[in-house]
C-alpha cells in the first residue's frame, strides 16, 4: 500500500495536470495509480472528473456510481453524475444528483449551476433563477466573468481582459475564463489571439461540442467558410440534436454554393424541429437555387404560417420574379409594419417586400417610399465608409503600375484557368456566367469568397513594415504561382465536375485584376458593365443576403460605381486588352453577337449551347436565379426611368457617365 504522504503527492499531481488542461495525462495517471489502489475515493472522483470532460460519459458513469458506494457523503461525484445525467438529457434525475451534492456539501457553485441548467430544462423557472443566484455568490470565476462581461458590453476591452487575465492565474484552464478572453479579442480586433484561444478550448474539451460552434462562427464572421463547415461538422458529429449549430453549417454551406449538402442540413433540421422558421426559409432558399420554384413558396409560405412577423420570409416571396401577393398577404404585411418596432431587423424585409407588391401594381411613387424606408433601416444596421474604400482604391491605383506589372508575374501552371466575371451587382453577371457555364468545358462555380481571402491573408501579413498590396513587391515567380494553386485549391469544393474552365463571379473582384493577373496569368476577366442608373437603381431595389454594404444608400451606391469605373479604367490603361467588357444591354440586343465575342475572349469553340443557356440545369445562388432559366427579356433595360423623378442627386453624380 502507498503511503499517506505518496497518496496526498499522487492525487495534488493529478489535479494538477487537471487543473492546467492536461486531461489525456491525468487519465493515464489515474489509472496507474488505480491499479494498485483501487478503492481510493479521491482519485476515483478524479478519474470520474477527467472521463467526464473528455466525452467519455459511458466509462465514467460506473467509476463515478462506484465512488459514491465507496463514500456516500463524498459531494463532488453526485455533482459530476448530475452533470452526466443533463448530456445524456436526463434532468429529472440530474436534479436529484445536484440535490444531494448540496445537501451533502453547500458550498459547491457547480452543483448549484447544474441545478439551475437542469430546472430550467423542466421549466421551473423561478427555482432555476434562485439556484443560479446561489451560484454566482459561490463562484468567483462567474462573479470575475459577470464583471467581465459587463465592462466589454461597456467597450471597456483593457479593464475587461484586466479582470480575466487576474482570474486566469489561478485557473489557467477554464475554459469559461478562455471563452471570455476570445471575446475581448474579437472585440478588439486581435483575431489572430482570439483564434489561438479557441483552439485551445478544443484542445481542452475536445468532447464538447460548443467550442466548435464558437470557432465556427468566429471563422465564419471573417468569411472563412471553408474552415468553418470543417470544424461545425465536428460539433454536429458531436451533438447531431443541437439545432442551432446545423442551422450554422447549412448556412455556411449555402455561402459557399454546395446548395444540395445545404438542403440535407436544412431538412435534418426541421426533423429536428418542423417548425423552424429560420430552417424553413433556408430550405426554400437552396430549391429556388436548384431551380425547384414551386417547392421554394411552399418553404416560405410555411416559415410565414410558423411566424407571420419573420419579414425574410415574405421578402423572400417578393424577390421571386413574378410572384403576386394576394390582397390579404399586402394587408398582413402592412399590419406587421404597423405592430413592429423600428429596431425590429424584419421592419426592413417588410418595406422591401411591400416595394415589390406596389411595383406589381405599377404604384412606383409608394413602391420608392417602402424602399427609401427599408433602405434607411438597413444602412443605420451596416458599417460602410465610402472613404475607407476610395483609399484602398487609391493604393491599388498607386501600387499596379505598368512597369510593375510588366515585370512581375506567376509561373506557368497546368491548374484550370479561370474566367473570373466583375462589377457592380445586378448588372448581368449571372446571365454572362449562365451562358459560359452552358458550355462544356465551363463549370460555373458561382461568387467564390477565395480571392477575397488571399488577398486579406496577405494584407494580414506583414513585410518590412508593408500590408497588401504592397506586400506583393517582395513576392517571388514562386511564391505568385503558390497564391495561384492556393485560389485554384479552394475553388475545387465548388466545382465538383473538375472541368478544364470555371466561373467566379464574385462582382467585389474588379478591385484585385492586378492580383488575378499576377497570380493566375491564365486567367480571363469579363467586366459585366450595365447602364449606370439601371445598376444603381437596381442595387437599391435588392436586400442581399449578406455584404453588398454601399447599396443602401443611392448617394453612396453612385459613389461606388465611380470608383468601380475608375479602377476598370485603371487597369484598362495598366493592362490593355486584359479585360473585356461586356455591356448588358448589347447582350439583350444582341446575344448571339456577344456571345460568340465572350466564347472567342476565353479561347473556347462555339457551342449552340450557350444560346440556349436557359436550358442549362445547374445551381444558381444569386438574386437572378429565375431570369437565367428563362429566354432573355429586356424588361430591365431603363427600368431605372420608373423612378425618373427620384434621381437627381444620382445623376448629378453620375453625369459625367450618362
Amino acid at each position: 500500500m502507498i503511503q499517506a504522504d505518496e497518496a496526498q503527492r499522487a492525487f495534488e499531481d493529478i489535479f494538477s495536470l487537471i487543473n492546467s488542461g492536461q486531461f489525456e495525462h491525468a487519465e493515464k495517471q489515474c489509472k496507474s495509480y488505480l491499479e494498485e489502489n483501487p478503492d481510493d475515493v479521491n482519485v476515483l472522483g478524479l478519474l470520474g472528473v477527467v472521463l467526464l470532460r473528455i466525452g467519455k460519459i459511458t466509462d465514467a458513469k460506473p467509476i463515478l456510481e462506484k465512488t459514491i458506494r465507496l463514500e456516500p457523503k463524498f459531494a463532488k461525484p453526485h455533482e459530476d453524475l448530475g452533470t452526466l445525467c443533463l448530456h445524456e438529457g436526463n434532468s429529472e434525475k440530474a436534479v436529484q444528483y445536484f440535490e444531494e451534492a448540496i445537501r451533502l456539501d453547500g458550498s459547491q457553485a457547480g452543483a448549484y449551476a447544474g441545478l439551475a441548467k437542469a430546472l430550467a430544462r423542466l421549466g421551473e423557472y423561478e427555482a432555476a433563477n434562485e439556484a443560479e443566484k446561489r451560484h454566482l455568490e459561490l463562484s468567483p470565476i462567474t462573479q470575475a466573468l459577470a464583471k467581465a462581461r459587463k465592462l466589454l458590453a461597456a467597450g471597456q476591452t483593457t479593464k475587461a481582459e484586466e479582470v480575466c487575465n487576474n482570474i486566469s492565474k489561478q485557473h489557467p484552464a477554464n475554459t469559461n475564463i478562455l471563452r471570455m478572453q476570445a471575446s475581448i479579442a474579437t472585440k478588439d480586433g486581435q483575431h489572430i489571439i482570439a483564434e489561438g484561444l479557441l483552439k485551445r478550448i478544443i484542445k481542452l474539451s475536445p468532447n464538447h461540442y460548443q467550442p466548435y460552434v464558437d470557432l465556427g462562427r468566429f471563422l465564419g464572421e471573417r468569411d472563412r467558410f471553408p474552415e468553418g463547415v470543417d470544424v461545425l461538422k465536428q460539433a454536429v458529429a458531436l451533438e447531431p440534436s443541437e439545432v442551432s449549430s446545423q442551422q450554422m453549417l447549412a448556412d455556411f454551406l449555402s455561402i459557399l454554393g454546395q446548395s444540395s449538402a445545404a438542403l440535407e442540413i436544412y431538412d435534418t433540421v426541421l426533423q429536428l424541429d418542423p417548425d423552424h422558421s429560420p430552417a424553413l426559409v433556408g430550405r426554400g432558399h437552396m430549391l429556388r437555387i436548384l431551380g425547384r420554384r414551386d417547392e421554394a413558396i411552399i418553404a416560405y409560405e410555411s416559415a410565414i404560417a410558423v411566424r407571420p412577423d419573420f419579414g425574410h420570409a415574405w421578402w423572400s416571396l417578393a424577390s421571386l420574379r413574378n410572384y403576386r401577393f394576394s390582397t390579404e398577404q399586402i394587408d398582413e404585411m402592412r399590419a406587421q409594419v404597423n405592430s413592429a418596432s423600428e429596431s425590429d431587423n424584419s421592419m426592413i424585409s417588410f418595406h422591401f417586400a411591400l416595394a415589390r407588391a406596389c411595383e406589381d401594381d405599377n404604384d412606383f411613387d409608394a413602391a420608392w417610399q417602402h424602399y427609401v424606408l427599408g433602405n434607411s433601416l438597413k444602412r443605420e444596421a451596416i458599417r460602410y465608409d465610402p472613404v475607407e474604400i476610395e483609399m484602398s482604391h487609391d493604393k491599388i491605383v498607386d501600387f499596379f503600375t505598368t512597369e510593375f506589372l510588366e515585370l512581375n508575374n506567376s509561373l506557368a501552371s497546368d491548374e484550370p484557368a479561370p474566367i473570373f466575371i466583375v462589377g457592380m451587382p445586378r448588372s448581368g453577371s449571372t446571365l454572362l456566367e449562365q451562358i459560359l457555364a452552358s458550355h462544356s468545358q465551363v463549370e460555373g462555380a458561382a461568387e467564390l469568397p477565395y480571392l477575397a481571402m488571399l488577398a486579406e491573408t496577405l494584407g494580414s501579413h506583414r513585410s518590412g513594415g508593408k500590408r497588401y498590396p504592397g506586400v506583393l513587391a517582395d513576392m517571388t515567380a514562386e511564391q505568385l504561382t503558390a497564391l495561384g494553386k492556393n485560389y485554384v485549391y479552394h475553388s475545387k469544393r465548388n466545382r465538383p465536375k473538375n472541368l478544364p474552365r470555371f466561373t467566379d463571379k464574385m462582382p467585389a473582384n474588379f478591385a484585385h485584376i492586378g492580383l488575378i493577373h499576377l497570380a493566375l496569368p491564365k486567367a480571363k476577366i469579363i467586366d459585366a458593365r450595365r447602364y449606370p442608373l439601371d445598376a444603381c437603381v437596381g442595387n437599391y431595389r435588392q436586400l442581399f443576403a449578406r455584404g453588398k454594404n454601399h447599396t443602401y444608400d443611392l448617394d453612396e451606391c453612385a459613389e461606388y460605381y465611380q470608383e468601380y469605373v475608375r479602377l476598370m479604367d485603371h487597369w484598362d490603361e495598366v493592362l490593355p486588352g486584359r479585360v473585356l467588357k461586356v455591356q448588358y444591354e448589347e447582350v439583350v440586343a444582341d446575344i448571339e453577337g456577344q456571345t460568340r465575342r465572350m466564347l472567342e475572349y476565353c479561347e473556347l469553340p462555339w457551342e449552340d449551347a450557350c444560346l440556349n443557356y436557359y436550358e442549362t440545369s445547374r445551381p444558381v445562388n444569386t438574386a437572378s436565379s429565375e431570369q437565367v432559366r428563362e429566354p432573355i427579356f429586356g424588361d430591365a433595360v431603363g427600368y431605372w426611368k420608373n423612378f425618373e423623378s427620384e434621381l437627381a442627386e444620382v445623376k448629378e453624380i453620375l453625369a459625367y457617365l450618362l
